[in-house]
C-alpha cells in the first residue's frame, strides 16, 4: 500500500496543555512515525469574548489511510478530549485537530497563510 505524507495542526484554548498532551498520546498510538514541532502560544484570531491564548502544534506523519479515515480518527480524538458542538458559541476549543496537507494536496489553504502556521512549519524542517 502507498504511504501518504500528512501534516496536521493541533490547537486548544481550554486546558490547552493537558489537551495537547492527550492529542499527542492518541496521535502517536494511531500514527507511530509522527513527529511534532514546537508548541506556540497564539492570540485568538476570530474570537470576541474569550481571549484565552491558543496552544498550537504541528504534527507530520505518514499513513496508508485515506483522507476520510484520518479525519474520522482526528474527530474521535477531539470528542475524547470533551469537544462539544455547543463549545463554539462560547469560543471554547478544548481540542481542534485539522489535517492540513495530504501528500501534496493542500486541504486547508487559508490555515497555511496564518503567520503562526508558517513559523511552525519553518521550525519543523
Amino acid at each position: 500500500m502507498k504511504r501518504h505524507e500528512c501534516l496536521l495542526c493541533i490547537g486548544s484554548n481550554e486546558q490547552s496543555e493537558a489537551n495537547l498532551i492527550l492529542a499527542r498520546k492518541e496521535l502517536v498510538r494511531l500514527f507511530p512515525d509522527i513527529h511534532f514541532g514546537k508548541e506556540a502560544l497564539t492570540i485568538p484570531l476570530f474570537f470576541v469574548h474569550n481571549h484565552n491564548l491558543f496552544r498550537n502544534q504541528l504534527g507530520k506523519f505518514s499513513s496508508e489511510l485515506s483522507i476520510e479515515s484520518i479525519q474520522q480518527h482526528l474527530k474521535q480524538i477531539e470528542k475524547f478530549a470533551g469537544r462539544q458542538p455547543e463549545d463554539k458559541a462560547q469560543e471554547l476549543v478544548k481540542l481542534d485537530i485539522d489535517l492540513l496537507i495530504y501528500n501534496h494536496q493542500i486541504l486547508k489553504p487559508k490555515y497555511l497563510e496564518r503567520d503562526y502556521i508558517k513559523e511552525l512549519i519553518c521550525l519543523m524542517d
